[in-house]
């Protein structure tokens, strides 16, 4: 398929620049002098092309002022005829060669738009480069047939075609061997609204394999400009030297600060466009020492384990990637850690040495056990609610806790002994298959003291790797400083205060790795 072609000596199409035609159409006034100005203009502001427009009234139209002949739009043309409107815009033949010469003397191949063959046959007796077919001509066949046949480029305008015209079109220039094909959305309303653009069109365009582009009659720049960004590889302009002139077209042209101002941006877009990448950037390089890692917040003894109040994320860079804190966690220090210091690997030693304890699931048969635990006066402190169980609500409670798929109740067993229990819920408010699960902990009063509780959820995160959680999360209350550490030495990080309805809570995490 022909995505790219040359024009003059121009690449036009995938991997070149966009390709930005200047369009003079009526912008002369009927002369000849601010014709050639208008190309010099174009040419300083970076134009690519200049484009002008071949026909005569009488090729184009009849000269009759009955009704159908009578234009009816809503802008400057209103009330006019067709004959008298086209011979006020046309470009005289006798002054193209001359357009011509001037334009290529400043490096920009001129073409144009023919109406009809001898237009197309005089085009040819100057060399124009390429052909364009107008929006309103793109259904005439045996036209856009004598064009495409010439080999040279031809660039269709698609403004009110069906994607059926569209297709007839290409398939016509196909059939007589050229595939040298632009197609350029357009909306032929005049000026265009940039609402009625539509520029999820050029996903259709696309779809002929042609190279694509844009016609655009908006007032202003920000349509062509987001053309870029959807693939257009062509922009076409009206172009003036002053509206206040004016002229046919002048109320939908861009005037020369203007024009620069099109082009520089869509030099900047295709250099934002790029390509796609990812990484750090030679312009991020800088930026990039400032991004977190891990680093030691508090003085830590040799043999002290690792927590998360000893060993933080923050910013800057110059230590372990934050995302091996988990692991870090529960560690014991290698050597004594000063604040401040970056955390590399040979600071870690090995985990810390605890109690062995393993979970089992609970049973019916722990119910008595379970019941006196969570009654027990320190459990309830540490509690949201502080008061009592009655023992119909926990039997509720309980039987739901065995039956339910998204509730996992543990009995944890230290030297054979029932040590306290663990619960994991699943958080289903981010649904069904949620991964993220909320955990507590009671220490039976008889195993307080004993350093059980940092091991009981240790084992827990083994459980839930094997019920394949992702994170988590637990909430304590501000004054429970035993479960604040306990929550630190196994691995748990985040600790911030949240408020809940009338009640505050630290809430923590943990991320699991396998």
């Amino acid at each position: 398929m022909g995505t790219s072609f040359q024009i003059g000596n121009v690449p036009v199409g995938e991997g070149h620049p966009v390709f930005i035609i200047a369009e003079l159409s009526a912008n002369h006034a009927g002369q000849r002098d601010i014709a050639l100005k208008s190309i010099e203009r174009a040419a300083k502001c970076g134009a690519n092309a200049i484009k002008l427009q071949t026909y005569t009234p009488d090729t184009l139209t009849l000269k009759s002022n009955a009704p159908h002949f009578v234009v009816k739009t809503k802008n400057e043309w209103n009330g006019r005829t067709l004959h008298d409107l086209y011979a006020e815009a046309m470009t005289p033949w006798e002054w193209h060669a001359e357009l011509k010469a001037c334009a290529e003397s400043l490096g920009l191949p001129l073409f144009s738009t023919p109406f009809d063959p001898t237009a197309v046959e005089f085009l040819e007796a100057l060399n124009v480069p390429a052909h364009k077919v107008a929006s309103f001509e793109i259904v005439d066949l045996p036209l856009v047939a004598n064009v495409a046949r010439r080999n040279k480029p031809v660039i269709l305008s698609t403004g009110m075609a069906s994607l059926g015209e569209i297709e007839a079109a290409v398939a016509t220039c196909r059939s007589v061997g050229n595939d040298k094909l632009a197609l350029l959305r357009c909306v032929s309303s005049y000026p265009a609204r940039p609402d009625a653009m539509n520029l999820q069109s050029f996903t259709a365009l696309r779809s002929f394999g042609t190279v694509v582009g844009l016609s655009d009659h908006t007032r202003d720049n920000t349509v062509a400009i987001a053309s870029v960004t959807l693939g257009a590889k062509l922009i076409e302009k009206h172009f003036i030297l002053d509206r206040s002139v004016g002229g046919p077209d002048a109320f939908f042209s861009l005037e020369p600060d203007e024009l620069e101002g099109l082009i520089k941006a869509v030099r900047d877009t295709e250099r934002a466009m790029g390509a796609p990448r990812f990484g750090v950037s030679a312009d991020e390089k800088a930026s990039a020492a400032f991004r977190r890692s891990l680093f030691v917040a508090r003085p830590a003894a040799k043999g002290t384990p690792l927590t998360a109040d000893i060993i933080r994320s923050v910013r800057p860079s110059y230590g372990l990637a934050p995302e091996h804190l988990p692991r870090v966690l529960g560690c014991i220090a290698a050597r004594d850690l000063e604040p401040g210091e970056p955390l590399t690997w040979d600071m870690v030693g090995p985990k810390a040495v605890r109690p062995k304890v393993t979970l089992r699931l609970a049973t019916a048969a722990d119910s008595d056990a379970l019941f006196a635990w969570r009654n027990d006066e320190e459990t309830r402190k540490a509690s949201s609610s502080t008061a009592a169980v009655p023992r119909a609500d926990h039997d509720a409670w309980f039987a739901r806790s065995l039956d339910s798929k998204d509730r996992v109740l543990f009995v944890a067993m230290h030297e054979g002994a029932a040590v306290g229990t663990a619960r994991m819920d699943r958080d289903v408010s981010l649904g069904a298959a949620s991964r993220v699960w909320e955990v507590s902990l009671t220490v039976a009063p008889h195993a307080r003291g004993k350093g059980l509780a940092a091991p009981m959820l240790t084992a827990l995160s083994d459980a839930a790797l094997e019920r394949e959680a992702a994170l988590l999360l637990a909430r304590l209350k501000p004054e429970n400083q035993k479960s604040r550490a306990a929550f630190e030495a196994a691995g748990y990080h985040g600790f911030s205060e949240r408020r809940l309805g009338e009640e505050t809570f630290v809430f923590c995490e943990r991320l699991l790795t396998t």
